[in-house]
């Protein structure tokens, strides 16, 4: 995944005997006949955006390969809606960037697109949905687009059409409109010929092929090219292509239906007076509204039980020559929406539907793209699976185009890299999990819900049965069932639909009193694991990462850093022996951190790296008797010098081999035990009954995030990301900068530990009210300015206190300074804290043994 320069040389084609650009007329010739640096399957409005952008951006030889012509797929026939709203914080800034472009590519192509900046408002009918905006402009305050709430009276004045009645407010989006999106593609192609692109229609790709140094054979019928970079943006041919590199991706094209209303006098009216109504999107029937010419476009999104996925595609392909096709409209199944539609709009029920549009969408289970590299292989990138491709165009193009050229992306988007799915998304989860994703389109967001289509998948802990015997509540991470809290009798196991404090608060703390006062378990299988072994072993990893690595039998903490010095990754870093290594990430990050580090592996390696995240099982026992717990099942002492912290060490446990690593995320004293997976089982069953003289009991992943957030322990993903520096996110005692190792990033953190960091964070206690906690990214305010936002947050038992991390301007970052944190519409009082909040184990002990001696 490495990045490629914009003058790479390139290497002749051998395999045709003409030029294979020579086979098309009227190219440009200063492209290489048989080479590109860059080849992009498909001509719809991503593959289109990204030639655009990447021969903006100084990238030579850019070939776009399209099947048909330009727009072909499901781009024609696209209802065309664009919108800054997203209810995820790193997709806004995709939306953001594709709508600062359709207001100046008109200008700088001379091609129109046809783009209306009406606004849009997403309307309520209910409390919920309200509650929904609330939460919503908690976390989009801190971003650039503009967004507010809209009063009954003020929708209406917008949209004077509508039926107000049970309406209690909007949130309105101003940027947000349409564009028709023939005319938008028609714009990036011009864009990127005026740049140097070569786009090629009537083109179809029918063999991918990786040659020895990295790069690829593209076959078609005009013959092979050869490419240092190959990008799948094929669309609904996208599986299919993928399929010819040996790739299998959760892909599946569903039917989604808008229709077209006749000419409306009042829209005729407005329309003279250079007026146009807004977009709508009404939650409660789930469907949007927008205006096209003088009558209205409505595209409802039915039920799960409803909605129609052309499976048959999935298994053999879409027809040959399928391209600028529809399916069969079937207005029965939309009955439920349309009624909605009508008393929302009731000058709809006198107007005729003027014609149906029903076309194929290809959905990846979470509706989200796949956008980025895959594990899999080298120099290949997938832009595949965009619902709502036309809104992510702009952005898409664009990130996916630094990326390739800078070797690493602009900012955070994790949620969209391909390899959050893997050999668990089999045909089921797929057509389960796609089917519930269309039918809660319109659905409220809610922090930590759980949505079950799909679920369990394959990949489940050799603990699972007996967790879910012992209610433990789950929680989906990377296809895994994790206990996220155990209730006990009588209590709810589910997660619920809310915005306020969950029914698990007070289970939780229980938990967390279990392992500070007692012991308790928890089942961590889900973490990702590799082994890295071999000579060079050392060397690599050490190149890889921005601490020193640890002495063999010990544990460290180290980061992988990008180029530009961002935190790409945390990693736990076990050395077994001098060139043998486990490496262990999170469960979110297992095969982003992987890809990493595999795409770095030099091809002479004489080491190995491998992945056994799904082979090991891992337990952690913790809490203030684990010690004891621990010695009853060894004949190892577990003493605290003989077994010291950040130490690890093979060994036998309850008749089991086992490695144990004396760590915690909780930040208390605790062993984490990695294991065959089939022993885990057994082994778990083994330590509950060796526990139970000590009152041990389970607890989950919520117990850690309050304990590890007082500890002071950054979360991936939310306090360290792409967005972040290490020192920024306070991680300077884990970063070497002038270590004798050269690592990836080491020039660039040099240089920023002189700087004054954008920002810093910090540690916050919350005055809110007792029904009320931060989950994260929410706004942060000093006065009457919004001056950062929340990573992650929650309660802590100890303190008794909602608290939460944020970053905040430097001048602030200091004790006892005061913020405002937004929760549900409001602003809490917030006050910067020591940070960790409390000491580790580790840390108490050590002070309490030197206070011991000093007293002697």
């Amino acid at each position: 995944s490495s990045g490629i320069n914009a003058e790479w040389p390139l290497r002749r084609g051998t395999l045709s005997s003409r030029g294979f650009l020579d086979n098309h007329e009227g190219v440009e010739g200063r492209h290489a006949k048989d080479n590109a640096n860059v080849v992009i399957i498909g001509g719809g409005c991503i593959g289109t955006s990204l030639a655009y952008h990447l021969s903006k951006f100084g990238m030579k030889n850019v070939v776009l390969l399209e099947k048909t012509e330009l727009t072909a797929g499901s781009t024609w026939h696209a209802a065309g809606l664009t919108t800054y709203y997203h209810p995820g914080i790193n997709l806004r800034k995709l939306h953001y960037d594709s709508i600062k472009l359709f207001n100046t590519i008109e200008k700088e192509t001379g091609q129109e697109i046809g783009f209306h900046p009406t606004g849009s408002i997403r309307v309520a009918h209910s409390k919920e949905h309200m509650n929904e905006f609330k939460y919503m402009m908690s976390r989009h305050n801190w971003q650039a687009a503009e967004q507010f709430l809209v009063d009954p009276d003020a929708i209406h004045q917008m949209f004077p059409l509508l039926n107000m009645e049970g309406v209690l407010g909007g949130l309105m989006t101003p940027g947000d409109g349409h564009t028709d999106p023939y005319s938008l593609t028609m714009a990036y192609a011009k864009g990127a010929r005026m740049y140097g692109a070569t786009l090629l229609q009537d083109t179809p790709v029918t063999g991918t092929r990786q040659r020895k140094d990295g790069t690829w054979e593209v076959d078609t019928p005009s013959g092979t090219i050869n490419a240092k970079q190959l990008v799948n943006a094929a669309g609904f041919h996208g599986r299919e292509i993928g399929q010819l590199a040996g790739l299998d991706m959760p892909l599946v094209p569903i039917h989604h239906q808008y229709m077209v209303t006749a000419s409306i006098p009042f829209l005729e009216k407005w329309k003279e007076e250079g007026r146009e109504v807004p977009a709508i999107r009404d939650l409660r029937g789930s469907y949007y509204v927008r205006q096209e010419r003088t009558g209205l476009l409505v595209g409802p999104y039915e039920s799960g039980d409803n909605m129609v996925i052309q499976d048959d595609w999935y298994d053999d392909g879409p027809p040959k020559g399928f391209g600028k096709e529809l399916f069969q409209s079937d207005l029965d199944r939309l009955d439920k929406c349309i009624e909605h539609v009508m008393d929302l709009i009731p000058v709809i029920q006198e107007t005729d539907i003027q014609s149906v549009v029903a076309g194929p969408i290809t959905y990846s289970p979470d509706i989200l793209p796949l956008l980025g590299p895959t594990h899999h292989l080298t120099n290949y990138w997938l832009a595949l699976g965009f619902g709502y491709g036309i809104a992510h165009s702009g952005g898409a193009g664009k990130y996916l185009a630094r990326w390739l050229m800078r070797g690493e992306p602009d900012f955070d988007l994790i949620e969209c890299d391909p390899d959050r799915y893997s050999t668990w998304t089999d045909r089921k989860f797929l057509m389960d999990k796609a089917r519930e994703s269309y039918g809660m389109n319109t659905a409220p967001s809610f922090p930590g819900e759980e949505r079950w289509a799909g679920r369990p998948t394959s990949r489940v802990s050799g603990a699972y049965q007996d967790t879910k015997e012992r209610d433990a509540a789950f929680g989906f991470h990377a296809g895994w069932e994790v206990p996220h809290f155990y209730a006990t009798e009588g209590e709810r196991k589910d997660t619920p639909v809310c915005y306020t404090r969950k029914h698990w608060h007070e289970t939780v703390g229980r938990e967390v009193d279990m392992i500070l006062n007692r012991v308790a378990i928890a089942d961590l299988s889900p973490f990702g694991k590799f082994f890295l072994e071999g000579a060079g072993s050392t060397k690599f990893l050490s190149s890889m990462v921005a601490n020193t690595l640890p002495k063999v039998g010990r544990v460290n903490i180290s980061h992988m850093l990008t180029p530009s010095g961002k935190v790409y990754a945390e990693l736990t870093i076990s050395r077994l022996d001098k060139e043998r290594y486990y490496i262990v990430t999170g469960s979110g990050s297992e095969l982003h951190d992987f890809r990493w580090l595999k795409h770095h592996v030099p091809g002479n390696a004489a080491f190995a790296l491998r992945n056994v995240t799904d082979d090991m099982g891992v337990l952690a026992v913790t809490g203030k008797y684990a010690r004891d717990v621990m010695a009853k099942l060894t004949q190892h002492n577990m003493g605290h010098e003989a077994f010291s912290f950040l130490e690890c060490r093979e060994m036998n446990l309850g008749g089991f081999n086992v490695q144990a690593t004396r760590i915690s995320y909780t930040g208390e004293l605790g062993w984490e035990i990695h294991h065959n997976n089939q022993d885990t089982g057994l082994l778990y069953r083994a330590l509950l009954e060796a526990g139970q003289e000590f009152g041990m009991g389970d607890y989950g992943t919520f117990a850690t995030n309050s304990l590890r957030l007082e500890k002071g322990f950054r979360g991936w993903g939310a306090e360290m990301n792409l967005d972040k520096t290490p020192f920024e996110a306070g991680l300077d005692p884990f970063i070497k900068p002038n270590k004798k190792t050269s690592f990836i990033g080491q020039e660039a953190v040099q240089e920023l530990m002189f700087q004054e960091p954008r920002c810093k964070l910090v540690m916050l206690t919350v005055q809110t009210h007792n029904q009320l906690d931060p989950y994260g990214n929410e706004t942060v305010w000093f006065d009457n300015k919004v001056v950062g936002n929340t990573t992650s947050g929650g309660y802590s038992y100890q303190a008794k206190s909602s608290i939460c991390y944020a970053y905040v301007p430097p001048h602030l970052a200091h004790l006892g300074k005061q913020v405002y944190v937004e929760l549900l519409g409001a602003r809490y009082l917030a006050t910067v804290v020591k940070d960790p909040m409390y000491e580790t184990e580790a840390v108490r002990t050590r002070n309490a043994i030197r206070e011991a001696s000093a007293s002697v």
